[in-house]
């Protein structure tokens, strides 16, 4: 196989400005090393199961999942084996919160699976879809495993206790209390892990008090933060002492990330009745700037994006107050906000906010806008708290609503994430490049993004303008072009590129690109199964500059010609081109190739 791809080594090189293969071999075979370097230093044991998880807690949850799946044995050849590693990868995937991939692994298992290891794999399904938002679907698994009667009374009392978080998941709040009462009714009050269940649900029934006696008396670190939100709810303690509280538990170091989160919403809660906005709005940066990586419990704490935005303007206003500003003095308030600097920076960010959404002309909000983004690109996670407030607010619902500013500003994280059809929308529009920055690579970059998101239309109208002018573009330029083009091909839309193509063919003057182009077009031709016309072009592309020429680019051009014909049925002409780079090559390898070819006509001749 590797042989029969020497005739196309010179038209890949062309292509990709490096070889397709060596590259991604070289990945591989590094990872392998790593990977066997890492299996040889553990021992075959059941212990490996608990290094894996050190690894994982370590930082390196991916390379704990590839040795486990490295290690773990064949259903068929070791169901024990199979089994007791399948438990390791699901404390793994539940331990790195990868939900998904949990719930898709658990969906199918051995038909002659054992009954134990069943209900316990369809416990943490629930778990999974419960994790996921998906408390019905849950439920109806939970049901089966209640109504079974085959389960342990510890199993019977935690799929209670999941079908109560299915219902708090769906936001059935009074569901999940009446299944609280049941389960109390036939269980009791239980331990700590079902007070801290019912405080949880009880607070989001809006019974902070009951809460609070729910959690009376337990030690966990996990109840520390559902207790302060009780008390303050109730009304038991001022909330500038839950304040100073929540303030004194986000300083404890080893704090997990999920108690921080609840810990910054609490802080934000409480400085709100306590009318100091400015700590509720660096609470809310905190817990926003994070949010997509540590969701909080909707049930438990109602925030939204427009609740910091309203903490800067609240803020904003009590400066304005103090500093006797007015409303529409905008210069006024700049100066206010470049007077703070550095020493105070929320309440820089927080007139910048005022002027974003309140300046008395577009120009200040635009300035407004501009200004808070720079001072939050500043701040740790400050790109994500930028992707709250303004792609998470009902103030800027279509991306198109978005500020300039912002929109460039995020359509590189996009990408990075992968989010390409978030990118394209974002790049929609923008036409004009920021300053400094080449107008056409930009162009061709906002066509790549709208290609690779999906909207080809776009993306086809922004590369049909570059090669109507293309007669003014440089090498460097003309070469990003194509391969752009070739982005076109690779997600599958030919005849789209086969139109560009050939319209860039018909402006270029330069004899070695247009043999290229004709190349490009005819693979467009054969991957859309029309192979005489990729013949024909390909020939065209070996037969420039002159009509016998047999160059390296030529021969590679003949050999897929000949292989067009082949598939077309046209074997004597395949047979013909077979035969000429028979007589014009001396390697060893490529004579073998076509030997083989020609073998190969044999067989299909009529």
């Amino acid at each position: 196989m590797v042989q029969g791809l020497r005739y196309r080594d010179m038209a890949f090189l062309k292509k990709s400005g490096c070889h397709p293969r060596g590259g991604i071999r070289f990945f591989h075979f590094s990872r392998r090393i790593l990977l066997w370097l890492a299996l040889v230093s553990f021992p075959a044991a059941a212990e490996t199961l608990e290094q894996l998880e050190a690894l994982a807690a370590g930082g390196a949850p991916r390379l704990a999942l590839a040795l486990l799946q490295a290690r773990q044995p064949a259903w068929q050849e070791d169901a024990a084996g199979w089994m007791q590693w399948e438990r390791g990868r699901v404390q793994l995937l539940a331990a790195g919160g990868d939900w998904q991939a949990l719930h898709d692994r658990l969906s199918v298992l051995p038909t002659d699976i054992s009954p134990d290891f069943a209900r316990w794999a369809q416990t943490w399904h629930a778990r999974a879809l419960i994790e996921l938002g998906q408390g019905e679907r849950a439920r109806a698994g939970l049901r089966a495993l209640l109504w079974g009667g085959t389960g342990t009374d510890i199993e019977l009392t935690a799929w209670r206790r999941l079908v109560i978080q299915s219902y708090r998941a769906d936001g059935r709040g009074d569901d999940a209390y009446a299944a609280m009462l049941r389960y109390r009714h036939d269980y009791g009050r239980g331990g700590q892990e079902d007070a801290l269940l019912s405080a949880q649900v009880l607070l989001g029934q809006g019974r902070a008090a009951d809460a609070a006696e729910a959690l009376h008396g337990l030690e966990q670190v996990q109840a520390r933060p559902l207790l302060l939100l009780a008390r303050l709810r109730s009304g038991q303690w001022e909330p500038r002492r839950v304040l100073r509280e929540a303030r004194t538990l986000l300083q404890e170091k080893n704090l997990p990330s999920l108690l921080q989160q609840q810990g910054q919403a609490i802080v934000a809660e409480a400085a709100a009745a306590s009318a100091d906005p400015a700590a509720q709005a660096i609470a809310l940066e905190h817990l926003f700037s994070r949010l997509r990586r540590i969701p909080l419990d909707r049930e438990l704490f109602v925030l939204t994006p427009d609740t910091l935005w309203e903490a800067y303007l609240t803020y904003a206003r009590q400066v304005g107050n103090r500093e006797q500003l007015l409303i529409g003095d905008d210069a006024a308030w700049l100066a206010t906000a470049q007077a703070a600097g550095r020493m105070y920076p929320i309440r820089v960010r927080s007139i910048y906010a005022l002027l974003a959404l309140h300046g008395s002309s577009a120009a200040t909000r635009q300035r407004g806008h501009a200004a808070l983004v720079e001072n939050l690109l500043q701040q740790e996670d400050g790109t994500e708290l930028i992707h709250q407030l303004y792609l998470g607010s009902p103030r800027f619902a279509a991306v198109g609503s978005v500020p300039e500013v912002v929109r460039r500003t995020l359509v590189d994280p996009a990408i990075a994430a992968g989010d390409l059809p978030l990118a394209a929308r974002l790049l929609a529009g923008l036409d004009e490049p920021p300053p400094g920055t080449d107008r056409v690579m930009w162009r061709l970059r906002q066509a790549r993004v709208l290609l690779l998101g999906g909207d080809y239309g776009q993306a086809e109208a922004i590369l049909r303008e570059l090669i109507d002018g293309s007669t003014r573009l440089s090498r460097p330029e003309l070469d990003r072009l194509i391969q752009v083009l070739f982005d076109v091909q690779t997600v599958g839309e030919h005849e789209v590129a086969y139109r560009l193509l050939e319209a860039l063919q018909m402006q270029v003057a330069d004899v070695q690109l247009k043999r290229e182009l004709w190349y490009w077009m005819a693979d467009s031709r054969l991957a859309q199964e029309r192979p005489l016309e990729a013949a024909a072009l390909y020939l065209r592309s070996a037969m420039v500059p002159q009509p016998l020429s047999l160059d390296p680019w030529g021969q590679t051009a003949r050999y897929q010609a000949a292989q067009a014909l082949a598939k077309a049925g046209l074997t004597e002409d395949a047979r013909t081109l077979y035969e000429q780079l028979l007589k014009t090559t001396d390697d060893p390898g490529r004579r073998a190739v076509l030997r083989r070819d020609l073998q190969q006509l044999l067989l299909v001749r009529p």
